[in-house]
């Protein structure tokens, strides 16, 4: 057991002195510059801009696993917090009266989300704000004077 401690001290003294070398760097150089922690947990000095592709990718899946994990690990300390005080979460209600809501949308086969819709909407549009061109939208009404209360935690 004490084999494997030993080791892993001194991996990690040797990749404390792979970062120092690098803090001494000047500026320009050092912001390019990392370590980069391959398969097989060994420590190599890597310019950042340079890396390959897989390199890359193992990097990022490193990154976003950490982040996951460091979001996660944040979110249930701060729920034990929460539940251990007894304090109440904030809750906000929302009450609305004669809502209406409205968009102006193409009709038909124009509605499609095609490119050749898109370049063509695009084209009407900027020959409609040049009056140009009138448009071709038609008011939808999505929700019509509606009145109501959205209660949380329901």
């Amino acid at each position: 057991m004490e084999v494997f401690s030993r080791s892993s001290r001194a991996e990690e003294d040797e990749e404390a002195l792979k970062w120092a070398a690098i803090e001494r760097l000047p500026t320009c150089l050092r912001i390019g510059r990392g370590l980069f922690i391959d398969g097989e947990g060994q420590a190599r000095e890597v310019d950042v801009e340079k890396l390959g592709l897989l390199e890359r990718k193992t990097l990022l899946e490193r990154l976003v696993s950490n982040a996951e994990k460091d979001n996660e690990k944040f979110l249930l300390k701060l729920k034990e917090r929460i539940d251990r005080v007894r304090l109440d979460v904030p809750t906000i209600e929302v009450r609305f009266e004669h809502l209406t809501v409205e968009a102006k949308v193409y009709i038909g086969s124009r509605a499609l989300p095609t490119l050749l819709n898109f370049a063509i909407n695009m084209l009407q549009g900027m020959l409609h704000y040049l009056y140009i061109f009138p448009s071709r939208k038609t008011p939808l009404t999505i929700l019509q004077k509606i009145s109501g209360i959205i209660k949380p935690q329901r």
